[in-house]
This record gives structure tokens, sequence and C-alpha cells, in this order.
């Protein structure tokens, strides 16, 4: 067997799913870390139908040009970090008028806490260049 400094390094090129013990991976937009538990507490939740907030024409315009932009999946379901989905999320409800926009992108997209992922964006270096990708492509 090798040893485990030669097993360091490990890449995926996709997508890739992990059911099973809490597995954390840092700023990696293609991993999705599904009914993981961490001290027996549950991180994810199970995702919900698509709200009647995110059904309308003009979320459907939103959902295509995000998914043009490559930030989520034909599903609707984000594939960029916890941090820059929540801006992804809160541009989405302000052009939507959605009030419970937490919730309603919680449920959807079975994460927990973007609001607070979402303050932790704010102080992010790389907030601004996304920012204002989002304005520019989700408006």
């Amino acid at each position: 067997m090798k040893d485990m400094k030669e097993m360091t390094g490990v890449t995926f090129n996709g997508s890739v799913t992990f059911n099973g013990p809490m597995f954390d991976i840092h700023d990696n937009d293609h991993v999705t870390i599904v009914n993981s538990e961490r001290e027996g507490k549950k991180i994810t939740e199970e995702k919900s139908e698509t709200p009647a907030e995110l059904q309308t024409e003009e979320a459907r315009r939103l959902w295509d040009a995000a998914r043009d932009a490559g930030w989520v999946d034909d599903g609707c379901q984000p594939l960029l970090s916890r941090s820059l989905s929540a801006l992804l999320a809160d541009r989405m409800a302000t052009l939507l008028n959605i009030q419970n926009k937490w919730k309603v992108f919680e449920s959807f997209w079975g994460m927990k806490g973007l609001r607070s992922a979402y303050n932790n964006a704010l102080n992010q270096k790389q907030f601004d260049e996304f920012y204002e990708k989002l304005k520019n492509n989700i408006r």
C-alpha cells in the first residue's frame, strides 16, 4: 500500500456526488454533499419541489441566464460554492420580489445557512468580480 504522503492531490474533473459520512471540501464548485451528518446533526436538507415564486415566466428567464452562465444545472441546482450560490439567490430574489428569499432558496436547493453564506461572501475578494457578472447576466 502507498504511503499516505503519496496519496494526496486527488483531482476530480466533472460533477461528483458523495453519499455517506461528512466529506469536507472547500471551494470546489462541482461537489455535492448529500445526506451527510456531522456529530449526528443533519447538515443538508432534502430538496423540495420548485416553489411557485421560482416558476414564473420571469424566473424561467433568469434560470436560463444562470444556466447559460454555468451557475446552475438543468434542474436549477447551483454549481457554485455555497457563498456564491447565496449571492445568486439574493440577486434572483431581488429581481423576482421574493420576500422570504433564504427560506425559498434553502428549501429548493436543500441547503441550510444561505444567509450566513451571503454575509461571508460579502467579505471575500471574489465577491466584487462575481457580483458584477451577476448584474450583467441576471437582469
